[in-house]
């Protein structure tokens, strides 16, 4: 152990965690299969946990009242091609588990209750979509079942070791990284520090008007009836920007949406705050939300919530609000989504809906939603349950195999793992996937962004293009960059 590890962490408590520690690792040795030992952990963020542990890949989840964090690699899955989620199911059903220990003694795995094992990561938007930087190494699909993972729900926090017999034997190492991990959770906490702007490069206006433009043509020659069209803006900075950073910085801003990190070895770092939940899976019962419809709040007071004129704010969400609702078009927008989840489910469970979308509001803009809970008839995977669902068309369109294949050929920048499934799955198959809008990849000093529209009949480019500014703002603002806009609704469904 260090010398700042011993400072951190009080003599008692490190004797009993190691001493826990070396009795789980006993019972790991004798097992056959991955070994499951939990300790007590405070509550932290899930960037405290990842921070410093940069030469390890690295997840993250944090929604609700469920953290996850993870480091270093027990186990990584990788699908490829149309078959990838089928892959991924396989490969995590091949998986053999050992059991469990808890406070050194052994258990079956489910008595690890909140700490139970769990996959993180996702997919690409598409198969072939992350094969360019800055995707480079992320590939089709690919979860890891991390090393460490850090748990914590209602206030119970989590450290969890994965090892098998072979690694059981590496004792010092994982009393070595145990003590590290305590050391930075008991730090008092960091100020975040983002690298000055250098360079902010939004993709060209005239190109997206005319991507935009090349989209209505389409439907107005009847071929599809919507599109959803992504911009990029890359952001060059004057030094490498921490994922935990950015991560905290996403927590603070974002807290109403869940926040992702997804760094695989040797590749750079998607992270995310996004409104959008597209499967969760607990048993039987399923729960999708149909996210799609926009309206953006004022970019004053709706910049800054909190501020000392709350009640100015509260109008202006007033006001998107009801112009969002009373839009026919946003409304038939909305329906196409309603609709596909509904199909993508009904030969599966039994699928019930409001017949009327409510509104999410967000730091910036508004939705509308409608939430889906179904009963599964048998039970799927979370991820066969993914496969059915993407791309709904609040992130790709109408019809869902043309829109996928304009998108592949046409769209200037491959999406990598832009508008798709991110999150976590048990060795259950129950699981919770996000769809990683508002979100970028960390590259060295860079930052590249994303941000997408559904283009429909009547979609106006400036419109469209003064949409993308609006999303942008959530990963902007957290690096520490204000951008205005012009535009203060936008008319258009996206991301």
């Amino acid at each position: 152990m260090t010398a700042a590890a011993q400072q951190a962490e009080p003599a008692d408590r490190w004797a009993a965690m190691s001493a826990a520690l070396s009795a789980g690792l006993a019972i790991a040795a004798r097992g056959d299969g991955l070994t499951f030992i939990a300790l007590p952990a405070p509550v932290v963020s899930a960037a405290v946990v990842i921070d410093g542990f940069a030469d390890q890949p690295r997840v993250a989840w944090a929604s609700g009242e469920l953290t996850l964090a993870g480091i270093g690699c027990a186990r990584e899955l990788r699908g490829a091609g149309a078959n990838r989620w089928d892959e991924l199911v396989h490969g995590a059903r091949e998986v053999a588990v050992a059991g469990a220990v808890v406070a050194g003694a052994p258990v079956g795995w489910p008595a690890l209750g909140i700490a139970r094992p769990r996959w993180i990561g996702g997919a690409a938007f598409a198969p072939g979509s992350a094969d360019r930087a800055p995707w480079l190494g992320f590939g089709d699909a690919w979860f890891l079942l991390p090393r460490w993972t850090y748990t914590s729900s209602g206030g119970d926090a989590r450290l969890v070791l994965a090892v098998d017999a072979a690694d059981a034997a590496e004792a010092g190492r994982w009393h070595d990284e145990l003590a590290d991990l305590l050391a930075g959770l008991a730090a008092p906490p960091r100020p975040p520090a983002q690298p000055a702007l250098l360079e902010l490069q939004p993709a060209s206006a005239d190109q997206w008007r005319a991507q935009v433009t090349a989209i209505t043509d389409a439907i107005a020659r009847g071929v599809c009836s919507k599109i959803v069209a992504a911009r990029t803006c890359t952001v060059a900075l004057a030094g490498a920007v921490r994922p935990a950073d950015l991560l905290a910085a996403l927590d603070h801003r974002h807290a109403d949406c869940a926040r992702v990190l997804i760094q695989p070895p040797g590749a750079g770092a998607l992270v995310a705050a996004t409104p959008e939940r597209l499967i969760r899976r607990d048993g039987d019962l399923v729960r999708c939300d149909a996210l799609a419809g926009t309206r953006s709040i004022h970019p004053g007071a709706a910049g800054k919530p909190g501020s000392d004129d709350a009640a100015a704010r509260d109008r202006l969400i007033a006001e998107a609000s009801a112009e969002l609702v009373a839009s026919q078009k946003e409304r038939r927008e909305h329906a196409l989504v309603v609709e596909a989840i509904h199909a993508a489910l009904a030969d599966c469970a039994e699928v019930e809906a409001p017949t009327a979308p409510d509104v999410r509001v967000l730091r910036h803009v508004v939705h509308l939603l409608t939430p889906f809970r179904a009963r599964l008839r048998a039970p799927r995977h979370v991820l066969e349950l993914a496969g059915r669902l993407h791309p709904t068309p609040a992130v790709g369109g109408t019809p869902r195999e043309l829109a996928a294949e304009w998108i592949r050929s046409r769209e200037p920048a491959a999406r990598g793992w832009y508008a798709a499934p991110v999150g976590w799955f048990d060795l259950d198959g129950n699981g919770e996937l996000a769809v990683a809008i508002r979100s970028g990849v960390l590259a060295g000093n860079r930052a590249h962004l994303w941000a997408g529209g559904g283009i429909v009949a009547g979609s106006d480019p400036d419109r469209e293009l003064a949409e993308t500014e609006i999303k942008l703002r959530a990963m902007l603002g957290a690096l520490g960059i204000e951008r205005s806009s012009s535009s203060s609704s936008s008319g258009e469904d996206g991301r």
